[in-house]
């Protein structure tokens, strides 16, 4: 089945066709699959080249993702040749060790106007190498108390990503997969975005000027701050649990305090919440993507495919194996 769709090129903004994917130590394996399905679905549905990409180390050896699985790049940075961007995906966790050498590499192709990313912790490495001084940032939450306090010159964003000018950041998790959505969607207009979002079902970013739907954090900011603040913790840390008392202790309650703030105002434990969180996530992987079911375990923070199985079907009354039977063909969309 075949739709003529016309996508306006805006021509006031960049283009953006080469993107490299710089794997750091520890990255998120969740968060690099969250920013390249939907380049791969903007390729598939136009049914044109739009973008290119590869994974990339600073010097090609492999690299170990947070959640232990070894990920062997496609190219080596130095020799990655012209990009149009370059996305560095860093972890959940602490602010990145940032080496010399990156940072060198970093600041030449600044000057040489390619365009700059992070995903979770990798904003560090950016910011250690100057290249966030006045601009936007959204960096994973466990390193935005140590961002503030070493490079005021950053604006922390409370938004989960952030696009401003020509620096994309993300805290990680979902998060990379909204930053991605809105590229596009700056850069392929909003007709690919809204095919690219329906795919996925994926209904919280589309074009710039729609209103972003009401989401439960949002809905609960005003009234309870704390609440929200720990939502938003979790979200953004799903491949890597954080554990109740850590998760208490960053917004300043004891664990008591946090239990009964869930079951005051939404019926359940946060330990609860937090792991339906990450079924969800799961699905939605499993629905959306090729990722083995063992991978989206790990990368929803299950430590075995066993005990993952065991806690989908509990909730959602089948198997995660059964979320890709009969799963329907997508229809291109054919530019002109």
């Amino acid at each position: 089945m075949t739709a003529a769709l016309q996508l306006p090129q805006p021509a006031t903004l960049a283009r953006l066709e080469s993107i490299g994917f710089l794997l750091l130590d520890g990255f998120s394996l969740i968060a690099l699959a969250g920013a390249l399905e939907p380049l791969r679905l903007a390729n598939q549905l136009s049914a044109t080249s739009l973008y290119r990409w590869r994974t990339l180390t600073l010097d090609g050896s492999p690299c170990r993702a947070g959640n232990g699985m070894q990920v062997s790049p496609e190219g080596i940075l130095g020799g990655a040749g012209e990009l149009d961007a370059l996305i560095l995906c860093g972890g959940d966790g602490p602010a990145c060790v940032a080496d010399p050498q990156l940072l060198t590499q970093l600041r030449d192709l600044a000057g040489r106007d390619v365009h700059l990313g992070a995903l979770g912790s990798a904003s560090w490495v950016l910011a250690e190498a100057g290249l966030l001084h006045g601009y936007e940032c959204s960096p994973a939450w466990a390193c935005r108390v140590d961002l503030r306090e070493r490079f005021p010159g950053i604006a922390l964003s409370p938004q989960p990503y952030s696009l401003d000018r020509d620096r994309y950041t993300a805290a990680g998790g979902s998060a990379a997969l909204e930053l991605m959505l809105q590229l596009i969607g700056r850069n392929q207009g909003p007709a690919l975005l809204g095919a690219i979002s329906e795919t996925l079902a994926f209904e919280q970013v589309r074009s710039e000027p729609a209103p972003p739907r009401l989401t439960l954090r949002e809905a609960l900011s005003s009234a309870q701050p704390k609440l929200q603040e720990v939502i938003a913790l979790m979200e953004a840390n799903l491949e890597e649990p954080i554990d109740l008392h850590d998760l208490a202790s960053f917004i300043e309650l004891s664990r008591r305090q946090l239990e009964r703030l869930f079951q005051k105002y939404l019926n359940c434990s946060p330990s609860r919440y937090y792991l339906k969180l990450r079924l969800l996530r799961a699905r939605q992987l499993l629905r959306q993507t090729a990722m083995p079911v063992v991978q989206v375990a790990m990368g929803c923070g299950f430590l075995s495919a066993q005990n993952f199985s065991k806690c989908y079907r509990e909730h959602f009354g089948i198997p995660p194996s059964n979320e890709r039977l009969g799963k329907p063909q997508l229809c291109r969309i054919a530019m002109h």
